[in-house]
């Protein structure tokens, strides 16, 4: 049985895909379970672990990380420690496991404390990082999140050992909470047999380059992506305001790293270099958005639909002739693929995984980083000289279906875990 742990089923980025590659794997007829902290999904093969556990931990090292911060709530859930844990070790799935995989895990469901315990019982385990908190202290994402940064992080402290972290606004200074934590992770990741998997070849690179990764084999999984659920459109049915659409989505839209302005300023300088495309073009933006005047100062035609359902947005992707991503970095970006798979021509930068999504030129086009002007010629070629929308679809299938992912995650077991599943 192949046991994948995760702080939720099907809420978040990281536990989708992690969820759609279980589900692949049940489809090859491999007994693959979930145990999360917190479930939604009705499936009988997805279990939680304690609720007043995950709870206490979670609390626990908020209120750690808050004592740390100056008593402040700033970027306070852009940092874990991994101090506190749920006890998963105790829960019968973990011993009955042929091997576990450890996905996003933070916000009390495993410790690191867990870590030592689950690899004392002689199970292959494999981290399939979602992001870069395996190779930090306690960031998740390296960054001051300020847009605009030379350093492709904002902080480059992970690759010499951390401290003096931005993210701890009292306490900066060398041997802060962050120097702590890895020195701790340090320990465990020298002697303990964890397999590391990153989602994208970037992030691979980066962790290599990380001073507590620097060294390691490792290896990369794609997201595994449910292309029958994306169907194309031969061609796009033009809108009642017969507008070629610009479809932007995130989470959360106004989160710095996403990079909202950025956008708002590329679609403002596609319409002042070519005045002609300003009554053809719409852009649409769903997901969270906290600052409901972050899109004010677009000078084009728009809309903000808001978080949508799968199937609204679906629909949505299929009538989009462009998706955009001004992601700082990705360490994959689910929304390129989900609208490649409907047809649209992704436009992005290249400082993630869009690299490992996108070929500039053939399927997409990736702009020059941190640049609003080369964003801006980019959406007008995707707009002007789109890709054959069939085509879009198949690339995607190619390389991310969920039957070739798990697949590929049944080739990495064997080679690195020494586990036929097959």
């Amino acid at each position: 049985m192949v046991l994948f742990i995760s702080t939720n089923d099907d809420l978040g980025g990281a536990a989708v895909v992690t969820m759609r590659l279980a589900m692949a794997l049940r489809r090859r007829g491999i007994d693959a379970r979930m145990l999360v902290g917190h479930k939604r999904s009705g499936y009988a093969w997805v279990d939680t672990l304690s609720s007043w556990r995950v709870a206490a931990a979670k609390v626990a090292e908020r209120a750690q990380i808050f004592a740390h911060n100056g008593l402040t709530r700033r970027d306070l859930w852009k940092v874990s420690t991994g101090s506190f844990g749920a006890g998963v070790c105790s829960h019968p799935w973990v011993e009955d496991a042929d091997m576990i995989v450890l996905g996003w895990v933070s916000q009390g469901v495993v410790s690191l404390s867990d870590l030592r315990r689950l690899c004392a019982m002689r199970k292959p385990l494999v981290w399939w990082m979602h992001d870069l908190w395996c190779a930090t202290g306690i960031c998740h994402i390296p960054t001051s999140a300020s847009e605009g940064s030379d350093a492709i992080f904002g902080c480059e402290r992970f690759r010499e050992g951390c401290g003096d972290c931005p993210y701890l606004h009292w306490e900066r200074r060398k041997a802060d909470l962050s120097r702590r934590i890895w020195e701790r992770k340090l320990g465990l990741f020298q002697t303990l047999p964890i397999h590391f998997w990153c989602v994208s070849n970037w992030q691979k690179e980066v962790c290599l380059s990380s001073s507590l990764l620097r060294g390691k084999r490792l290896e990369v999984l794609h997201h595994a992506f449910p292309i029958e659920d994306y169907a194309f459109s031969e061609s796009v049915s033009s809108d009642s305001a017969n507008k070629k659409l610009i479809v932007m989505g995130a989470a959360r839209l106004d989160d710095p790293v996403k990079g909202l302005s950025m956008a708002i300023e590329s679609l403002n300088l596609l319409i002042t270099k070519h005045p002609d495309m300003a009554d053809q073009v719409e852009a649409i933006f769903f997901g969270s958005l906290r600052n409901a005047g972050a899109i004010a100062g677009l000078k084009m035609s728009h809309r903000y639909v808001g978080p949508l359902a799968d199937s609204d947005l679906q629909k949505l992707y299929r009538r989009a002739d462009v998706v955009l991503s001004a992601s700082l970095f990705e360490t994959m970006g689910a929304t390129l693929m989900e609208g490649m798979a409907c047809g649209a021509t992704p436009v992005t930068f290249g400082r993630g995984g869009q690299g490992d999504i996108v070929s500039h030129g053939a399927d997409g086009y990736i702009a020059d980083y941190g640049s609003a002007d080369s964003m801006a010629d980019y959406l007008y070629k995707a707009l002007t000289e789109p890709f054959d929308r069939q085509a879009q679809h198949a690339s995607v299938a190619a390389r991310f279906a969920g039957d070739r992912i798990a697949e590929r995650f049944c080739r990495l077991t064997k080679q690195t875990c020494g586990i036929d599943l097959i």
